[in-house]
């Protein structure tokens, strides 16, 4: 059958003319660099990890309420004058000395005002401060470097065990903060824990770092655990000693609770 001649009349495509009702074939995915696909993995490792060490100890020993606002010494004095000006008006309307002495007692309360002001501050800038903490700015930056690094790293069945340690270890250290040496919490359990955030996990993280990423996987010789079993086993290691200190302080505030109980069970019962 012969085709039909196209007729001046009419237009003719070559493809549906409404895009909203033509049939729609499926997308073809779009292939992702293998480069980009490492670069988002690490970054969502990094993610998992959470907030640095010296942030969360940060905010950990933040808990001091934020000092109260001070009124500035021109407020106050603004105020004096303001309430002066106002009690000498009513004085020179009134003729009585109901005003004066209404203005004398607001001038008086403004002053006791400023003393007491004056007195807080100066006891607030004699305080002593909290002590030093056990722990320097440059091996928190140091063990956050070692962090961050290696969180993006490790394969993701050692990323839960570094999360944990770390967790274990912001704990331990908040939980460090004044508390006391006795029979259950030791100086050497307290030295334990700051040498576990200045030298252990740092040493044991930049030691895993410095082999080839693509040597981690291998046995070492005479098959050896490779570098990533070798890891999880160390992390293991430092999570279990960091997690005893952390029963033995628990250990050692029960203990103080019991002393406090034999004392006053003392003074009770003594004639």
């Amino acid at each position: 059958m012969p085709e039909p001649k196209p007729d001046a009349r009419r237009a003719y495509a070559s493809a549906p003319v409404n895009q909203r009702t033509a049939p729609r074939q499926a997308d073809k995915p779009v292939p992702v660099h293998a480069s980009l696909k490492a670069r988002a993995q690490k970054a969502r490792q990094r993610q998992l990890l959470g907030p640095s060490v010296s942030d969360l100890l940060a905010r950990g020993t933040s808990g001091v309420a934020p000092a109260q606002a001070k009124l500035h010494p021109g407020v106050i004095a603004a105020t004096v004058c303001s309430v002066a000006a106002a009690c000498a008006l009513i004085l020179l309307r009134s003729g009585t000395g109901l005003a004066l002495a209404t203005a004398l007692a607001a001038l008086g309360g403004a002053g006791w005002l400023w003393q007491h002001r004056s007195q807080r501050a100066a006891h607030e800038t004699m305080l002593p401060s909290a002590g030093p903490s056990p722990f320097e700015p440059e091996a928190l930056r140091r063990i956050d470097d070692a962090f961050d690094a290696t969180a993006a790293a490790v394969p993701e069945s050692a990323l839960a065990a570094l999360v944990s340690l770390k967790a274990a270890a912001v704990q331990v250290a908040l939980a460090l903060d004044g508390a006391p040496l006795d029979g259950e919490f030791t100086l050497d359990d307290r030295l334990y824990v700051i040498e576990s955030l200045r030298r252990y996990i740092p040493d044991t993280l930049s030691a895993y770092l410095q082999v080839p990423a693509a040597q981690r996987t291998l046995p070492g010789a005479g098959e050896t655990p490779s570098a990533n079993d070798l890891l999880q086993s160390q992390l293991a290691l430092l999570q279990s000693g960091l997690e005893q200190r952390a029963q033995r302080l628990s250990a050692s505030a029960v203990e103080a609770m019991r002393r406090q109980q034999r004392f006053l069970q003392a003074k009770a019962t003594r004639r």
